[in-house]
Order: structure tokens, then C-alpha cells, then sequence
């Protein structure tokens, strides 16, 4: 298992946000923050857009951002206090 700080980003006309979130998978981080990055706002497969590499949800443009590999136990303090920051 290998632990992660993942980021989505949001485009929202000329708003943009940037969300980081806490994960951990055995798998391949990539393909599980592009089906975050679907699941974020509920958009579907039929909502990806090629050319933005990222899916539609309601005028909004969802991206996957990119991840960072952190410790276990970066994570665990993380998890902890997350809620609070």
C-alpha cells in the first residue's frame, strides 16, 4: 500500500480551485485520481472532454492534478488532523 496527497482541479468560468486530498491504494495512483477526478462533482464517462483532459459537471471542468507519494506516517497525522485545517 502506498499513500498519497492527490490534487483536482476545478475550472468554473473564471474561477479556479484546487482540491487536496488524502489516498492510498495499491494500485496505479493514476488511474485512481482520473476516476476520483470523474466522481467529483458526478460527472460520467460520456461527460470526458479529450482535448481538456478533464470531465465536465455542470459547466464546471474537473481535472485530475496530480498526486504526491508521502510517508505513512505523513498520512496518518494528515488523516488525523485534516478535518481541522
Amino acid at each position: 500500500m502506498k499513500y498519497y496527497l492527490g490534487r483536482i482541479e476545478e475550472t468554473n468560468g473564471d474561477m479556479e480551485y484546487t482540491d487536496r486530498f488524502l489516498f492510498h491504494t495499491k494500485s496505479n495512483p493514476d488511474k485512481y485520481l482520473k476516476q476520483t477526478a470523474k466522481e467529483w462533482r458526478g460527472s460520467s464517462a460520456s461527460d470526458w472532454d479529450k482535448q481538456m483532459q478533464g470531465y465536465w459537471c455542470d459547466g464546471a471542468l474537473i481535472r485530475a492534478d496530480g498526486w504526491r507519494e508521502i510517508p505513512k506516517e505523513d498520512f496518518d497525522v494528515l488523516a488525523k488532523y485534516l478535518a481541522v485545517l
